[in-house]
């Protein structure tokens, strides 16, 4: 059964409310306009792709804002988009959309445009593989607390942590969500168990991929290489990160003299 708002004396009231359902919705909802530009995203998609605020979408252009890049770090052209290149009123898939840090996270969508203004509504939720929460599942079994051993618990679970990020880091497609599902803990467990120890999980996962891109250029290694085998996209992100974390470009590493 369809329900309506009732009219009131007051519709600007009618418009106040509706603007809070969709800013507070509990899922991503983005509006995209007829020339391509984002018109409106609520709390849940800004979030989910690392945002401050919709100042900092609204108005860009949605399809490179969601994914400029394909996931080999080539340009993504708008018009192989099927977000874009959509046909009728509604459709649905699966793609990846890129975070603000350039973390790729795989969603489904769906969009449904709206004939009277020509915008789209675009929705979409992340997804994640039976595999990864099998693989969880072991690593949970094997390190779950006791009552008795509760804080050594926690340290067992965070090494355990550690070893899923050195084993996946190199995956440009791993995120802070895959980990958590990997770990079977929701994404805020996660951080606590990284705050304990003065931490997160995004600056422990991009720390460490960091430090093997430097140790392949201290051995000889490209920045290419080492920009894509340590698990990052896109090559200015990579120049980004490795200058605040060593206060230097990756090009100005030198071999040492045990590589030469």
């Amino acid at each position: 059964m369809t329900h309506y708002l009732t009219p009131t004396v007051e519709p600007a009231a009618d418009w106040l409310l509706l603007a809070d359902v969709v800013s507070e919705a509990p899922v991503p909802l983005w509006v995209i306009g007829p020339e391509g530009s984002v018109v409106v995203a609520n709390r849940a998609a800004v979030s989910f792709l690392g945002y401050r605020n919709d100042v900092d979408l609204v108005g860009g252009p949605s399809h490179e804002l969601l994914h400029r890049n394909r996931l080999d770090g080539t340009s993504y052209p708008p018009d192989e988009c099927p977000i874009i290149c959509a046909q009728g009123m509604e459709h649905q898939g699966q793609e990846w959309f890129v975070t603000r840090e350039g973390d790729p996270r795989p969603v489904h969508w769906s969009t449904r445009r709206l004939s009277d203004t020509g915008a789209t509504v675009l929705s979409f939720t992340p997804t994640a593989s039976d595999a990864a929460r099998h693989r969880a599942e072991e690593r949970l079994r094997d390190a779950a607390p006791t009552s008795s051993a509760r804080h050594r618990s926690r340290a067992v679970l965070r090494d355990g942590l550690y070893a899923i990020i050195h084993e996946r880091f190199a995956d440009p497609l791993f995120s802070v969500a895959d980990l958590a599902a990997e770990a079977h803990v929701s994404v805020r467990s996660l951080q606590a168990l990284f705050a304990d120890v003065g931490r997160s999980p995004a600056s422990e996962v991009r720390r460490i991929r960091l430090e093997f891109a430097h140790g392949m250029l201290e051995r000889g290694h490209g920045v290419h290489s080492a920009c894509r085998r340590s698990g990052f996209l896109d090559p200015g992100s990579f120049g980004r990160a490795f200058r605040r974390r060593f206060g230097y470009a990756p090009s100005q590493v030198r071999p040492t003299a045990a590589s030469t």
